[in-house]
């Protein structure tokens, strides 16, 4: 298994020269912040979609193998 490490170095000139802004550091916070909560909406529609679609597989095993019901 690869492991890809972040090492930076000054000395051989891999470390990036830009430096930010306070200005900037806070729009890319910023954005990072309302890419989080989108993918929050996302996650909890995805977690919503999933307890439906498991109750509705539950309810298709049940009615086509009523023998094995489950205790749940």
């Amino acid at each position: 298994m690869k492991c890809f490490i972040d090492a930076h170095d000054k000395n051989n000139g891999s470390f990036p020269e830009q430096e930010f802004t306070e200005e900037q550091f806070l729009a890319q916070f910023a954005a990072l912040e309302d890419g989080l909560a989108l993918l929050q909406v996302h996650m909890r529609g995805i977690s919503e979609n999933t307890k439906l679609f498991s109750s509705l597989a539950r309810r298709m095993r049940r009615s086509i193998c009523p023998a094995a019901l489950s205790p749940r």
